[in-house]
Formats: C-alpha cells, sequence, structure tokens
C-alpha cells in the first residue's frame, strides 16, 4: 500500500471513528448482536475478521469472550488495533496483510468480510479469494459477507452521492456515482485542513454484485449458500427490494 493510500485509509478508519465515536460504538455494539444471534457463536469458535480495518468488530468479539484474529494492510492503523488488544489485554490478534495473502492462516469456524469490505479488486480476483477463504475454512465453517445491494443503488447514493463532513480537525468532500456500466460506485475525495491545505485522494472503485451474482461466486467457490439478511440487525430483517444491503450466510462445502 502506497503512502498516499495509508494517510486515506488512517484518516477513515481512526480519524473519522474517533469523530464519531459514540455512533460508532452503538453500530458496531448492534452488528455484534446480529453475528452472535444467526451464526449461534460460542466461545470455543475461531472467527476471522477479514479487511477489518480499526477492528471495531474483532475488538468487541473479543471483549465478548470470542476467539479472534484480524487481518488489515494498512500499518498504522494494524498498530492502532494491536495497541488497543495490547491495552485491553483481549484475548485477539491482529495481522498486517493484504486480504488476497491468506497462506498459513486458519483454519477458522468463521470468516467475517463486513462493510463491503470486499470489491475492490477485478472478478477474477474475487472469485480467487473466496476459494481462498474457503481454503481456510473449517469443515462446515461459515463464511458471513455484508455487502451493498446494487438494486437500491440509487436510495442508497442520495445520502452518499456527495456532501462535507468532520474528519479530525478537517472536512472531507465526497464525490461518489455509480457507473452501470462497470457496476461499480465510483469515488472521489478531498480532505481540506484548517490552514487551507487540501489533500486529494487518488480514487476509489468498489465492484458492487447482485445476490444472483453472489450466489454464484460463492458455488462456483465450493461454497453453500444458508442465508440471506436485509441488514446487520437484530431482530433480523429479510432480504427484499428495499434492502440497501445484502448479508449472505454460506458453509463451506465439502470436498
Amino acid at each position: 500500500m502506497d503512502e498516499q493510500r495509508t494517510w486515506w485509509e488512517t484518516l477513515f478508519q481512526l480519524d473519522e471513528y474517533a469523530t464519531y465515536p459514540e455512533l460508532a460504538a452503538t453500530i458496531t455494539s448492534g452488528e455484534v448482536d446480529f453475528l452472535e444471534s444467526v451464526l449461534s457463536l460460542q466461545p470455543t469458535m475461531t472467527i476471522l475478521d477479514l479487511a477489518c480495518g480499526n477492528g471495531r468488530h474483532l475488538l468487541e468479539l473479543a471483549r465478548r469472550g470470542y476467539r479472534a484474529e484480524g487481518l488489515e494492510l494498512a500499518a498504522p492503523v494494524v498498530a492502532h488495533v494491536a495497541e488497543k488488544i495490547q491495552a485491553e489485554q483481549l484475548s485477539a490478534r491482529i495481522v498486517q496483510r493484504d486480504m488476497r495473502d491468506l497462506e498459513g492462516l486458519g483454519p477458522y469456524d468463521v470468516v467475517l468480510v463486513m462493510n463491503s469490505s470486499l470489491g475492490f479488486f477485478s472478478d477474477a480476483e474475487h472469485q480467487t479469494l473466496l476459494r481462498s477463504i474457503r481454503s481456510i475454512l473449517a469443515p462446515r465453517g461459515v463464511l458471513l459477507l455484508q455487502c451493498l445491494n446494487p438494486y437500491q443503488i440509487s436510495g442508497y447514493m442520495q445520502t452518499y452521492r456527495s456532501g462535507w463532513h468532520v474528519v479530525g480537525p478537517g472536512y472531507v468532500l465526497r464525490s461518489s456515482h455509480f457507473n452501470p456500466l462497470t457496476g461499480s460506485i465510483e469515488t472521489a475525495y478531498r480532505y481540506v485542513e484548517p490552514g487551507g491545505g487540501e489533500t486529494a485522494h487518488p480514487g476509489e472503485r468498489i465492484r458492487l454484485y447482485t445476490y444472483l451474482e453472489w450466489i454464484a461466486m460463492l458455488r462456483s467457490a465450493g461454497f453453500q449458500p444458508s442465508a440471506v439478511f436485509g441488514d446487520a440487525v437484530v431482530p433480523c430483517v429479510p432480504f427484499d427490494e428495499t434492502s440497501h444491503w445484502q448479508v449472505i450466510q454460506s458453509v463451506r462445502g465439502e470436498g
């Protein structure tokens, strides 16, 4: 990861959540309640939070007594999460690595990919990554994948498309659009500091797959899709035409 992207990852993963700590804590608690409910989590299970970012799910799972590990690429973010683990004396660990490199990890009973953390690569790379995830799961292990629903992208983009918001001492300006030719959200960011300095983001593209596309990819990778929900909340909500999110639960197939 180059220096510029590392800077932006630190801004979004650390500074942004530090600016809105109460909101982040509330959302995280509710999402982990959801994970406990739909996955029937047990303290003996091993859990990997893939592309865990600032570790909010990883840390909350560990605080609740689960054997959780995280994987994240940006070095400053990894160092921050490691410090939190040590300060709270949690039974957790974080690994600095690209999410496409899973060699030597596992086996896990559960792998989590939350908040559209999968979608930044090519179609072929996503398919390969799903096969790699299967390879680090224990027999009958579960993958839980939370991603945006492209059928509801217009509704989602009403609040996401553009706007200024406070992050740390400055302001982020986001400008996004959905490109139907690539099936991707394409976003540009600018960060303006109080003294007038400005930093531009190198650009971000998130590939969005429909439910049927995900099912085909998961089955091709050796998974058996077992459930889908409209959001990571409790009580659980169905996946339907109004859902901005699709949360797909799949079991590692045999063989």
